[in-house]
């Protein structure tokens, strides 16, 4: 039987970078939570975000948020990974060389950009991904605190930060987050990583549990459940990875199998 339910957010859920969700995931998420199964949102967004994405529903879940870096209910932080001083400032210094790029620190608390930010990308964060935004002269001021620093760059040409990920393997960990996004956090850092913890803390196993996801960020994740699946939409390298893949998220995709999930009161025997 299937006792917990993990889903990526932009690509899986709703388009990349808007806050359009289908509200039936609300119903189905409460009528598995009746059942016993635990829901958790997995995203490389601040927690604000996905707080207001699902505030139907925000109470009666888990929130794994920066990529696997916080992982928390909507009342209590649980756990929170830094990033460490002396690999996170030189890799800043680097990304503020980066042709037009836009780069977020994020702690687990609030996320921040550098004072006279592109005022379409803050519109963009705001009302679309409706993140928390502060505006701060030096980014470096909100280093100790860190969590995440991400890196935005438009889709379209080549994400320059993909050239920063291999030169700190095993220092940071670097992932395509999306088609605009390259994130970097600690080495222990990962979605799976998170997935791993919360299961630990209730008592659930791999076999017992179910993933949705659809970029890069989402392999550890899709390792860390039985029942993994892909998106039709994901990447290639994502569908190879998971052991199902269903319709893609502008057919709603997951919403399908979930409600199978409810019909059938947790058991996964359709497969």
């Amino acid at each position: 039987m299937i006792r917990l339910v993990a889903s990526d957010v932009d690509g899986t859920l709703v388009p990349d970078g808007t806050s359009r969700i289908n509200p039936d995931y609300f119903t189905v998420i409460e009528e598995l939570r009746q059942l016993g199964i635990q829901f958790a949102v997995a995203s490389g967004r601040q927690e604000d975000s996905l707080h207001r994405l699902f505030a139907p529903v925000k109470n009666r879940i888990f929130f794994i948020s920066n990529n696997g870096a916080v992982l928390s209910t909507a009342s209590r932080l649980l756990f929170a990974t830094p990033m460490r001083q002396d690999y996170l400032l030189p890799l800043l210094r680097q990304c503020e060389t980066l042709p037009e790029c836009e780069l977020l620190i994020a702690t687990s608390r609030a996320t921040y950009c550098r004072a006279g930010a592109d005022e379409e990308f803050l519109r963009w964060l705001r009302e679309e991904y409706r993140f928390t935004i502060e505006e701060i002269p030096d980014l470096s001021a909100v280093c100790s605190e860190a969590v995440k620093l991400s890196i935005f760059h438009e889709p379209g040409t080549r994400h320059p930060g993909i050239d920063l990920v291999e030169p700190w393997k095993g220092k940071l960990n670097g992932v395509v987050s999306g088609p605009e996004w390259v994130d970097f956090s600690d080495p222990e850092v990962q979605k799976g990583s998170a997935i791993r913890l919360l299961q630990e803390s209730l008592g659930i196993s791999p076999e017992e549990t179910m993933v949705f996801g659809d970029q890069l960020n989402d392999i550890s994740m899709l390792r860390q459940a039985a029942y993994s699946y892909a998106v039709g939409s994901a990447r290639d390298e994502v569908k190879e990875v998971a052991a199902y893949v269903t319709k893609p998220m502008k057919e709603d995709g997951v919403l399908e199998i979930l409600k199978t999930l409810a019909e059938t009161k947790g058991e996964a025997a359709w497969q």
